[in-house]
C-alpha cells in the first residue's frame, strides 16, 4: 500500500461520522445536472455540476457566479483523501475565436489517463473563464443536441476567476453543499493542476499571493514558461498571457512542482509571449521543484494528437503520473510527508536577449540534462541507458496564426539501417530501456507501474523492418 493509499482509512472514517470542518459561505449551492457510473474507472461516479457562489472582492463589492464543473469521485470504495482541481484549458478560444464549444481540454486527464482513479484521487474540473461564459451564455440551448457542459455559465467579472478556483478546492474539502445522499466524501488535501494556460493562471495566483489562506495544499504547474494569465474586464479576452511579477523565494507557500518541456525553454521569445521556463527555476526555494523533460514538446502526440505527420511522439505521461503522487505526499506532510526527487535542469544558459541556449546536446541532438525518459539517451553508472528511435524536436514549423503547430514539436525516425546498427538485437534494445526506466523509478521520477510498462513496450513495440509487415508506418 502506498503512502497516498493509506489516507483511505481517514477518509472512510470521515465518510461514516461526517465532515466536521467549517462551512464555506462563498458556495451558495451545487446542482447535479447529470450523473453516471464513470466508464473508465470502476467504483467511480461522474457528475456534471453547476456551482453557484458569491465573491467578496477587494473593492468591497459582492458578486455572484454560476459555473459548470465536472467531478469524478470514488463511490463504493474509499479514496486516498487527496483531491485534484483541473484548471480547465480554454486557450484555443483566444487564438482561434471561432472555436466551437468542444474546444476545452481537461489536460490533467489527458496527461495521466486513469492513474488518478487507480490511486483513489477525487477529481474536479471547473470553469473560470469569463470569455467562454460571455460567448456561450448561462445555459445550453434546449435543441435536443449534445453540448459541452463546461462552457455554459455566468461570471460577472473576469477576476472573479480566482475565487471560483478557490471554491473548487473548498468544495472538495467540504462537500456539504452537494445535494443528496450520494455526495462525494471530503478530502483533506487538494492540489491544483494547470497545463499551459492553466499553468500561467497558477503562476499568477502564486506570485500575486491570491491564496493567502492556502486553500490549495500544493500546485502542479505544467508546460509553461514565466508567463502569467491576467484577469481584467476588457473585452473580448478579459485578460491574456503577460509578464509576471517576482517568484516567491522564501518557501512560505504550498509546495510547487513545475513540469517543463523543451519547447517551454525556447519558444516564448520567438512568439513574443514572455520569458522561458529558464526563469521559473527557483533553486534556493525549498518548496519548489522543477523538472525539465528532455526531448518532450509542449504538445506531444500522446497528450493531444493534432493529426500532424511529424508531431513529437515522446510520451511524458509517466512523469506526470508520478508528479501527482510525489506532490500529494509532499503536500500532506506529517507521517505521510515525503520530500520529492530533486529538480533536474536541461544544460544551457540565457544570452543577452534572455533566450535560452542549450549546451552539451547529446549525439542525436536532444538537449542534454533534465529528466530523461527512454526515448532519449542517458547514462546510468557509466553505462548507456535509453534507446531513442529518432530525434524528438521541441518546435515545429511556425505557421502564421497557428501557435499549436509550432509548439507540437517534431519527430524524425531513424532509418531502418540506423536502427539495426544501433540495436543489433531486441535484447540489447530492451536492456537499454530497462536501465533508463529502473533509474527513473529508483529515484522517484516515475512509478513502479510505469517502469514495468516501459519495459514491456520495449519488448513488444515494432522496431525492425520485419516488425512492420502489415502495419502502416
Amino acid at each position: 500500500m502506498t503512502n497516498i493509499s493509506k489516507g483511505k482509512v481517514t477518509l472512510c472514517l470521515l465518510a461514516v461520522f461526517g465532515w466536521l470542518g467549517p462551512a464555506q459561505a462563498a458556495i451558495e449551492s451545487v446542482k447535479v445536472n447529470k450523473t453516471r457510473s464513470y466508464e473508465k474507472a470502476p467504483g467511480y461516479t461522474y457528475a456534471e455540476l453547476t456551482i453557484n457562489g458569491s465573491v467578496r472582492r477587494s473593492d468591497q463589492t459582492v458578486g455572484a457566479y454560476s459555473v459548470p464543473a465536472v467531478i469524478i469521485y470514488p463511490r463504493s470504495r474509499c479514496g486516498n483523501d487527496v483531491g485534484v482541481v483541473d484548471w480547465l484549458n480554454s486557450a484555443a478560444f483566444y487564438f482561434f475565436p471561432d472555436t466551437l464549444e468542444t474546444g476545452t481540454i481537461d489536460f490533467t486527464l489527458a496527461a495521466t489517463g486513469t492513474h488518478l482513479f487507480e490511486e483513489g484521487y477525487t477529481y474536479l474540473s471547473i470553469q473560470w473563464d469569463k470569455l467562454l461564459t460571455q460567448k456561450f451564455g448561462p445555459t445550453p440551448p434546449r435543441d435536443g443536441n449534445d453540448h459541452n457542459h463546461m462552457v455554459y455559465g455566468s461570471i460577472e467579472r473576469a477576476a472573479d476567476a480566482w475565487e471560483i478556483l478557490l471554491d473548487g478546492a473548498r468544495l472538495l474539502k467540504d462537500p456539504g453543499k452537494y445535494p443528496g445522499r450520494n455526495r462525494p466524501a471530503s478530502v483533506d488535501t487538494v492540489l491544483s493542476s494547470g497545463y499551459s494556460q492553466g499553468g500561467a493562471l497558477q503562476l499568477e495566483m502564486l506570485i500575486e499571493g491570491l491564496d493567502p489562506k492556502r486553500v490549495y495544499d500544493g500546485h502542479l504547474v505544467q508546460a509553461i514558461g514565466l508567463g502569467c494569465w491576467k484577469r481584467d474586464d476588457a473585452a473580448p479576452n478579459f485578460g491574456m498571457l503577460s509578464s509576471c511579477g517576482t517568484l516567491p523565494t522564501d518557501g512560505r507557500h504550498a509546495p510547487i512542482m513545475m513540469l517543463v518541456s523543451e519547447s517551454d525553454m525556447v519558444a516564448y521569445q520567438a512568439l513574443g509571449l514572455g520569458k522561458s521556463a529558464y526563469f521559473t527555476r527557483n533553486r534556493t526555494n525549498p518548496n519548489w521543484r522543477q523538472y525539465e523533460m528532455a526531448g518532450v514538446s509542449h504538445i506531444p502526440e500522446p497528450i493531444v494528437r493534432l493529426g500532424l505527420p511529424n508531431q513529437n511522439s515522446a510520451d511524458p505521461r509517466p512523469l506526470f503520473r508520478a508528479a501527482f503522487d510525489n506532490l500529494a505526499r509532499w503536500a500532506r506532510g506529517g507521517k505521510h510527508g515525503k520530500k520529492p526527487p530533486a529538480s533536474r535542469y536541461l544544460d544551457g544558459y540565457v544570452d543577452a536577449n534572455d533566450a535560452f541556449i542549450p549546451t552539451n546536446k547529446d549525439s542525436d541532438g536532444h538537449f542534454a540534462g533534465g529528466v530523461r525518459l527512454p526515448h532519449v539517451e542517458s547514462h546510468v553508472q557509466g553505462r548507456v541507458a535509453g534507446a531513442p528511435l529518432g530525434v524528438h524536436g521541441p518546435l515545429n514549423t511556425l505557421v502564421p496564426g497557428n501557435v499549436f503547430v509550432f509548439l507540437s514539436g517534431t519527430f524524425d525516425r531513424f532509418s531502418d539501417a540506423d536502427l539495426l546498427a544501433r540495436y543489433p538485437t531486441r535484447h540489447g534494445y530492451v536492456k537499454r530501456v530497462r536501465r533508463a526506466a529502473e533509474e527513473l523509478d529508483d529515484k522517484g521520477y516515475i512509478t513502479r507501474k510505469d517502469r514495468r510498462e516501459l519495459i514491456k513496450a520495449a519488448e513488444d513495440e515494432p522496431l525492425y523492418p520485419s516488425d512492420f509487415e502489415g502495419i502502416s508506418r
